[in-house]
């Protein structure tokens, strides 16, 4: 796409935009000052006549002129190139002003250059829209953007993009040799026949988040009668997008949950979902700008920007100090020595994880991972220091400015894994996508879609085997005390042929599952598997005053209380809207850092909610230099959700410590019950940890584990069942079929056997 360009003639103090066919262009003038101030403009066709050079043809902006147009012009779309002159001029006799900038905001679809005009040498200052005496903001929008949204990715690009999907047979198969079974003698056993009154029980399908609303639409495909429990009122689970409602306004919200999406191999499932399910054309999908050179990075009292501090981070000499922290002759407060800090954090983090990840690009999947499992005892932390040598002050100093406080404690494997997503060594960047609307019309569509809807306020309090059916059957109990409706009473029970808990394992962990069988290795592992705490914090402005600093999209990093800022990327809208959202996400941050804001989120408005607002305020103003009061003229609202303090998610996502894939993994992927009907689903049960696809994995698991162990399912014998499944949703990216169905056959096994203890 052949994209907008602006020239700068300092010496003529001219800016020339040269405008490509089907672009709208708008232009808005403001004047700083009050003493007489004007821009000539000329917009003409590329290779007409017009003399550039005639005064009569241009027209002129001024300060001091009472008309009602004085500050604004647009131009429609041509079928020819076009350029935009101005002139910035002032003083009676048109002085030309003496210095210009331009700032530059590219969106999805449309380009904005700021040109900024100074009058007056020697300013050294940094020059923006409010120390600048004259600008002009140019916003144009292609009228005939290509093609958008994310394209098919039918095969993984390379090795790496394999390594997630594949991990998880190969710990299967190493799991099984463990427990002295050899896994190709594995297969299937006698078939359960429940009696006659059983056979048309449902399946119950608990929570209705991503996982279990993408159950239900499996087995509404097959045929298979099911029932939803939620015990919340709202359907989405960790997906919750806020929309704020005072200004009437697009692109009023922000993502308390999952917010952004890479097009690559293994997110596949849900681009899947969206386009081919849910029918959602690619005007439905926004590409997010995931960095922006304007975005800070502020530490130690010192702000620069990203773009910038990227060039001295690079080249070693100059790198160094930017922030102060070096051990120096003159710094007595520094703890970083100078080897060390010529490197950079980046290049320090990339050479520790690089080798790692390169396993899975030089060997094959099945060297390359167990290569990586002689690792897996090990922290990042304890990586650094065993293998790469680094000073405790180097991996803090490394963790602050790479990761979240304390995120290097987490399992090295998960962190190898999890930045195959973010950064594949073998692939171009790829694009990152988010849902127009919010990521909720991901969740509203697969509601539409589901048959059976979810049942509300019925929040489960126990499972238990039914053994006067020959544990054939699964009761649940529910406490509906929470309903408003209060039409229901407190406890009820329901009975299934089977159970999928899509309730993350933290909440699962408070059910009661005294009276439904669970190995020693699913006891331990719903114990002790670790969630991330996480906390966002979201604040409606009348204006994105940010974009006057010419940033858009990307995020800002910090030591300071919030650690993460978050630009929006969506918007604008043509013919309406000029500017992208004016909803930042001011805070984001997990583990330590969230637990420090999260102990003030105590509701909204709240007299907590009111320090947590001002801390949060203050700190926006430090970062972007700007002062407090000017920030609290434009604010309007705002929204803080923790995580971990809601009883329905009790954490944000699962991120194994050291040595837990090895001993969670393989247990939880595994039915429990004596008559295997109760599987696991969520993300946490999967290889794709804190990601929408992970929730979808486990729950085609699941449905392919049930319909493996309880064949009886199939509505219609004279049809194979598994195979209509694998057609209608395709191959999983984590689990080979023949792999997992010999996991369920090693699960009835390894129960025998602790039954002869």
């Amino acid at each position: 796409m052949v994209e907008p360009t602006v020239e700068l003639d300092q010496s003529q103090a001219l800016a020339t935009i040269h405008i490509p066919p089907a672009w709208n262009t708008e232009v808005v003038y403001t004047f700083n000052q009050e003493y007489k101030q004007g821009i000539a403009e000329l917009f003409y066709p590329d290779g007409s006549d017009v003399d550039v050079l005639d005064d009569d043809n241009h027209n002129y902006f001024v300060n001091d002129e009472d008309r009602e147009d004085s500050g604004k012009s647009e131009h429609a779309p041509s079928q020819e190139e076009c350029t935009l002159r101005l002139a910035f001029r002032y003083g009676r006799k048109r002085s030309i002003s003496d210095q210009l900038q331009v700032l530059e905001i590219t969106g999805e679809d449309s380009i904005t250059f700021t040109i900024l005009a100074k009058d007056g040498s020697g300013f050294t200052g940094t020059l923006d829209e409010s120390s600048s005496d004259m600008y002009a903001k140019i916003h144009l929008v292609n009228t005939e953007p290509p093609p958008k949204g994310p394209v098919d990715v039918e095969e993984p690009a390379t090795e790496s993009e394999r390594a997630a999907s594949e991990k998880a047979t190969e710990i299967l198969d190493d799991f099984a040799n463990e427990m002295g079974i050899d896994p190709d003698s594995l297969g299937p056993g006698p078939p359960y026949d429940p009696p006659s009154e059983l056979k048309t029980l449902p399946v119950g399908i608990i929570g209705a988040g991503c996982a279990g609303l993408y159950t239900a639409m499996i087995l509404d495909t097959l045929g298979i009668n099911y029932e939803t429990i939620e015990g919340s009122g709202r359907h989405g689970g960790r997906i919750l997008t806020h929309h704020f409602t005072k200004l009437d306004l697009p692109y009023q919200y922000f993502e308390c949950g999952a917010m952004r999406f890479p097009n690559i191999f293994l997110m596949r499932r849900t681009f899947d979902l969206a386009q081919k399910k849910l029918g959602m054309g690619n005007d439905k999908f926004i590409k997010i700008t995931m960095h922006c050179d304007n975005a800070i990075k502020h530490f130690n009292g010192i702000g620069v920007k990203q773009g910038i501090y990227s060039q001295t981070d690079e080249n070693g000499s100059e790198s160094a100090d930017t922030f102060k922290i070096g051990i120096t002759a003159k710094n007595k407060d520094g703890y970083i020595p100078e080897k060390y800090l010529h490197e950079g954090t980046t290049k320090l983090y990339k050479e520790t994880l690089e080798p790692l990840r390169d396993y899975f690009v030089n060997l094959s999947f099945q060297d390359a991972f167990l290569k990586l499992m002689q690792h897996d005892n090990h922290s990042v932390r304890s990586y650094m220091q065993v293998a790469k040598g680094y000073p405790d002050s180097v991996i803090r100093w490394i963790e602050d400015m790479e990761w979240r406080t304390g995120g290097f404690d987490s399992s090295l494997t998960e962190s190898v894994i999890a930045s195959l997503s973010f950064d594949d060594p073998r692939s171009s960047n790829p694009d990152w996508f988010c849902f127009d609307g919010g990521t909720s019309k991901l969740i509203d569509g697969m509601l539409d879609k589901v048959e059976n809807k979810p049942k509300y306020y019925k929040r489960v309090t126990a499972i238990k085997e039914l053994p006067e059916y020959d544990n054939q059957a699964i009761q649940i109990e529910v406490d509906t005390s929470e309903d408003p409706r209060g039409s229901s009473p407190n406890s009820i029970s329901g009975i299934y042929s089977n159970i999928i808990s899509t309730l993350p394992l933290s909440v699962l962990r408070m059910v009661n599952l005294d009276d439904i069988y669970l190995s020693i290795g699913q006891k331990n592992a719903l114990r002790g598997l670790q969630y991330q705490p996480s906390v966002k914090i979201g604040i409606q402005f009348k204006r994105p005053w940010w974009e006057d600093m010419g940033i858009v999209g990307g995020q800002s990093y910090t030591d300071r209380p919030p650690r993460s800022i978050v630009y929006p990327s969506y918007g604008p809208i043509p013919g309406k809207t000029t500017q992208r959202s004016n909803v930042l996400i001011a805070a984001y941050n997990g583990l330590l850092d969230s637990q420090r804001l999260a102990v003030y989120m105590k509701g909204h408005d709240t007299p907590q909610d009111r320090i947590l607002l001002k801390l949060i305020m203050k700190d926006l103003a430090v970062v972007h230099n700007k002062p407090i009061d000017d920030l609290w003229e434009e604010y309007v609202d705002h929204y803080a959700w923790d995580w971990t303090s809601d009883t329905f998610s009790q954490g944000a996502f699962a991120w194994f410590g050291p040595g837990q894939f090895k001993e969670v993994y393989p247990h939880l992927t595994m039915p429990a019950g004596r008559k295997q009907r109760l599987f696991f689903a969520g993300d946490a049960v999967s290889t794709c940890h804190g990601w929408v696809v992970g929730a979808f994995n486990s729950a085609w698991r699941c449905v392919h584990d049930m319909l493996v162990a309880h064949p009886e399912l199939n509505p219609n014998l004279a049809e194979d069942i598994i195979a209509k499944f694998m057609y209608e949703w395709g191959d999983s990216e984590e689990w080979d079929d023949k792999k997992g169905a010999r996991h369920v056959y090693l699960g009835r096994e390894l129960f025998k056997r602790q039954q002869e203890l």
